[in-house]
């Protein structure tokens, strides 16, 4: 710790992590996103191991779900841009005619939410926009988010920066976050990385759960 006027400041990731001010986002980690991961397997078995030292210690653990507006009635025009753009089409007819499958909205199962974790939907790439994350990260004192999940820099980093402005702290687990681009991937944890983020692997943090 350091001080500024009558302030204590967490410095170290041993005191970023802390169980007392820390909680744990699996970003995304459902079945119609995070499979398509090049890194899926890996990110897994790190986020599931750590997901469960988290539960251990009281760590709150958060998950979020992707919930999309209705193309028709809803959606912003940028948006339906760029969901074209993704679907890879110049007729937006095209994403009219898609059905959601509501098995794509679920967690996958090796990280399955435990009652006690909470889950949230969200319509962006961003945790904070038009949820209730911010107040409910408030409501248990947390001060630092630890993030994994996909995409490292779709809404891994969007969530990151807009913590970041809020005031929290935010860990990014090097090895829990994925991409289906991994160029993207890199590029963004090491943007990350230079622009006052902790990029940590997910054994240094539960390395120091461990001590708990």
């Amino acid at each position: 710790m350091f001080e500024v006027g009558s302030r204590k400041i967490a410095n170290t990731l041993e005191e970023l992590v802390n169980p007392t001010r820390a909680a744990l986002l699996l970003w995304d980690m459902e079945y119609g996103i995070a499979p398509h991961a090049f890194n899926y397997q890996d990110i897994l078995l790190t986020l599931r191991t750590l997901s469960t030292a988290a539960r251990r210690i009281g760590v709150p653990v958060f998950y979020s779900i992707q919930q999309g507006f209705d193309l028709a009635k809803e959606e912003a025009d940028v948006w339906v841009r760029i969901r074209m753009r993704r679907a890879n089409t110049n007729d937006p007819s095209q994403l009219l005619k898609q059905k959601e499958n509501p098995h794509d909205r679920e967690i996958v199962e090796p990280l399955k939410p435990q009652p006690q974790d909470s889950v949230f939907h969200k319509r962006r790439p961003d945790g904070f926009v038009g949820t209730d994350f911010d107040l409910m990260l408030r409501s248990q004192g947390v001060k630092t988010i630890i993030i994994g999940g996909v995409a490292t820099e779709g809404g891994v980093e969007g969530t990151a920066r807009s913590a970041r402005n809020l005031g929290y702290d935010v860990v990014v687990l090097r090895d829990g976050v994925g991409s289906c681009n991994p160029d993207l991937h890199e590029m963004a944890l090491k943007l990350m990385q230079q622009t006052f983020f902790d990029v940590v692997t997910t054994a240094e943090v539960a390395a120091i759960w461990e001590k708990q």
